[in-house]
C-alpha cells in the first residue's frame, strides 16, 4: 500500500507541477525577452548616436569610416540589435548636392579632357583581368563579377551583372565582399600614398578615380584629401559609372538574357541636374559653403554607416583563390597609374 501510495503521489505530482510550472515560465520567459530586446535596442541606438556624433565633431572621413567599423565589432561582440542603415545613399546625395557648387564648364572640361582615358581604363582592366582569371582559374561567371566591379563601379555593377549572367548567390556574395574590403582601404591608405608621391589635389581626384571601385569610396577617399580633389573624382568617376550600360547590354547579348533587369545609376542625372541648377542660378560664395558643408557631412554620415555594415564573418567566408586574383588586378592598376601618371 504505501508502495502503490507511493507511486501514485510520484504519478500525480509530475503533471501537477508541469500544469502549475509551465505558463508561469512561459510567461516569465515572454518578460524577459522582451526586456532584453529593448534593453539591447536602446543600448545599440544610444552607442549609434554617440558614435555618429563623435563621426561629425572629429570631421575626418577616415575616422569616421574607423568608427563604423569599430561600432560593427561591439555589435556583433555583445549581440546587440543591428542597424541597416544604406550608407550609400548618404553619399550618393552628397555626391548630388556637390554639383550645385561645380559649373557646367568644368565638368565639361573635365569630361572631354578624361572621357577617352577613363574608356582605355575600363577595356584594359576588362582585358587584364579575363587573362588573369584565366591564369588563376577563376570560374568564368566569378570572374566576370570582380572584373566588372573592379573596371567600372564596384559593389553597383556586381549587383547589376550578376542576375544578367545568373551567377551563383555565394559568386555575387564573395564577389561584393572582396570590393567591399578593398574600398575600406582605399579610404583608409590611397590619401597616404597621394602624400607620399606629393599628389595634388586634382592629381588625387583623377588617381582615385581611375584606381578605387566604388563611387562612394572614389568621393570618400577624395574627401579628406580636398575639394578639388572631390571635384576631379566625381566628374571621372561617373564617367566610369556610366560604362555600366554598354557593360550589361553586352553580357545580356552574351548570355542571351532578354529579360535581365538592372538599375540605372539615377543619381548621376540628379548630379547633372544640379549642376545646371548652380550653374544657370549663380549661387554666391556663402551659399556653396553651406552646401559644401551639407555635403560633407552626408559623405561622412555614409562613410560612418558603410563600416558599420563590416563583418568579421567576411573574412572567414572567403576563399583564397578570388582573393589572390582581386588584390592582384588591384595592384596592377594601381601600381600603373602612379608609374605612368606620378613617376
Amino acid at each position: 500500500m504505501p508502495a502503490c501510495h507511493a507511486g501514485g503521489r510520484g504519478f500525480e505530482s509530475r503533471p501537477l507541477r508541469q500544469n502549475l510550472g509551465s505558463p508561469c515560465n512561459i510567461g516569465l520567459s515572454f518578460f524577459y525577452k522582451k526586456i532584453v530586446a529593448k534593453e539591447t535596442f536602446i543600448m545599440t541606438y544610444l552607442l549609434l548616436a554617440i558614435f555618429i556624433a563623435l563621426s561629425l565633431v572629429i570631421n575626418q572621413a577616415a575616422i569616421s569610416l574607423l568608427l563604423g567599423i569599430l561600432l560593427s565589432v561591439i555589435k556583433e561582440k555583445y549581440s546587440l540589435t543591428s542597424t541597416k542603415i544604406n550608407g550609400t545613399n548618404f553619399l550618393k546625395a552628397g555626391i548630388i548636392l556637390l554639383g550645385a557648387t561645380i559649373s557646367l564648364d568644368s565638368v565639361s572640361e573635365i569630361s572631354v579632357n578624361y572621357l577617352p582615358l577613363v574608356s582605355f581604363y575600363v577595356l584594359m582592366i576588362f582585358l587584364v583581368g579575363f587573362l588573369l582569371g584565366r591564369v588563376l582559374k577563376i570560374s568564368k561567371k566569378h570572374l566576370i563579377l570582380l572584373v566588372a566591379g573592379t573596371a567600372i563601379c564596384g559593389g553597383t555593377a556586381i549587383a547589376s551583372l550578376a542576375p544578367v549572367i545568373k551567377s551563383k548567390t555565394e559568386e555575387l556574395v564573395s564577389s561584393i565582399s572582396l570590393v567591399f574590403l578593398l574600398n575600406l582601404l582605399a579610404i583608409i591608405f590611397f590619401p597616404l600614398i597621394g602624400q607620399y608621391f606629393g599628389m595634388s589635389e586634382k592629381e588625387f581626384g583623377i588617381f582615385s578615380a581611375l584606381t578605387i571601385h566604388d563611387t562612394a569610396s572614389v568621393l570618400g577617399a577624395a574627401s579628406i584629401y580636398g575639394d578639388d580633389s572631390v571635384m576631379y573624382a566625381s566628374v571621372i568617376k561617373l564617367g566610369r559609372t556610366l560604362w555600366i550600360i554598354p557593360v550589361i547590354l553586352c553580357f545580356s547579348l552574351y548570355f542571351k538574357n532578354k529579360e535581365a533587369k538592372y538599375d540605372f545609376p539615377y543619381f548621376i542625372i540628379f548630379f547633372l541636374m544640379c549642376v545646371l541648377l548652380g550653374t544657370f542660378i549663380d549661387l554666391n560664395q556663402n551659399i556653396q559653403m553651406i552646401i559644401k558643408k551639407i555635403s560633407n557631412t552626408l559623405f561622412l554620415l555614409g562613410l560612418f554607416f558603410i563600416g558599420s555594415q563590416f563583418k568579421l564573418n567576411t573574412l572567414r567566408k572567403l576563399s583564397i583563390q578570388p582573393i589572390i586574383f582581386a588584390v592582384t588586378l588591384w595592384l596592377i592598376i594601381i601600381i600603373t597609374t602612379i608609374l605612368v601618371f606620378y613617376v
